[in-house]
């Protein structure tokens, strides 16, 4: 258990600080509103009716879920790097980018303008777009699920290695 004790009370000083705190909260929003954007158009938006910004309840949680965690494993990242304790930075860059692909390359207009780009006919274009994106629609629920994850397990591992290094044991 100490472990945990140890990562919560790291993130407590963390968000003590009110440049950390600050720059967590504006990119929390910010990020909502990207993610909201991006999944606003994804399989887990359509089942139920639209309770804000054209989103249903399962979009608004994914939403809320994935910027607020990526919010703070960007802060508490920082702070590590600032402290000279060990980060998981690499674990953290996985996770936000596992965290962005389904909703950017499922429904979206990504792929079929990358194959624009790189000179595909659009009879290409479009029998091509969907066979690439159907794996990410079919999916994406499982994809959210496994970038919270990660991107708990990073902010955990990290949180931990500024307790080690930088929280004075009484």
């Amino acid at each position: 258990m100490s472990g945990i004790d140890d990562a919560m009370n790291a993130l407590r000083i963390v968000l003590s600080h009110g440049a950390y705190l600050a720059a967590f909260l504006i990119m929390a929003v910010l990020f909502f509103i990207a993610y909201g954007y991006l999944i606003s158009s994804s399989s887990i938006n359509i089942a139920q009716p639209k309770l804000a910004l054209g989103l249903n309840i399962y979009a608004i949680v994914a939403s809320a879920i994935i910027s607020i965690l990526f919010s703070l494993a960007i802060v508490v990242n920082a702070f590590a790097f600032v402290r000279n304790a060990a980060s998981s930075g690499k674990l953290g860059i996985g996770a936000a980018i596992a965290a962005v692909v389904p909703s950017s390359l499922c429904c979206s207009t990504l792929i079929p303008s990358l194959l624009a780009v790189l000179g595909s006919s659009t009879s290409t274009i479009i029998g091509t777009s969907g066979a690439l994106q159907g794996p990410f629609a079919t999916y994406e629920t499982p994809l959210i699920a496994a970038s919270a994850g990660l991107l708990i397990l990073g902010i955990f591992l990290t949180s931990r290695n500024i307790a080690k290094c930088c929280i004075v044991r009484k």
